[in-house]
């Protein structure tokens, strides 16, 4: 019996692995953002990218589900210019959405194919970011000028990015937690 089961567990993962194996061969152009990549050998139109576990490439604004973009477009008014999709390491989807909200400002929007919105990312003025966080930046980067400021919106949550030029600082609404984030180099 603990071989049957065993076989079981076995056959699901080759599955899962098989099923993997085949989505990332179909993708045809891998977004290297943040990722790491590497081409295969004999290869010159495939990329295979790894960006926090999960395959992403960009796609045409077209091939957005249409719930995604409503949902994106009702809740920041935005007008986005640009478009990736993520299959994410445990084969969930989002699209990711980028444009400018009617300031001005960049905006990434990370939201599922039925319209659920996982992320909100707009920059912002220097100045719409707490103390408390602002604080946390000097303490952290004193020396440092800052390129750009974020807050990013997650489940009612806020966060600010500081961006600097190596670097970007997370850190959380009230200054209690920071996380740095060193900037990869586009290959």
């Amino acid at each position: 019996m603990n071989n049957k089961k065993l076989m079981v567990f076995s056959t699901t993962n080759l599955q899962k692995i098989l099923t993997i194996t085949g989505i990332v061969m179909l993708t045809s152009s891998v977004y290297l953002g943040d990722a790491q990549a590497q081409s295969l050998a004999n290869s010159r139109s495939l990329l295979i990218a790894q960006n926090l576990g999960g395959i992403v490439r960009k796609i045409p604004l077209e091939e957005v589900a249409l719930p995604a973009m409503s949902s994106a477009k009702t809740a920041t008014n935005a007008k986005f210019s640009q478009a990736r999709i993520e299959l994410r390491s445990d084969g969930s989807l989002i699209y990711i959405l980028r444009g400018q909200n009617q300031q001005g400002f960049e905006i990434e929007v990370q939201v599922t194919p039925i319209g659920t919105l996982i992320q909100v990312d707009e920059q912002i003025e220097s100045s719409g970011v707490p103390e408390t966080a602002v604080k946390a930046f000097k303490k952290w980067a004193p020396n440092d000028p800052l390129i750009s400021t974020w807050r990013s919106t997650r489940l009612g949550e806020f966060f600010y990015q500081f961006v600097i030029r190596e670097f970007w600082l997370e850190i959380a609404a009230d200054g209690n937690r920071v996380l740095i984030y060193r900037k990869k180099i586009n290959i």
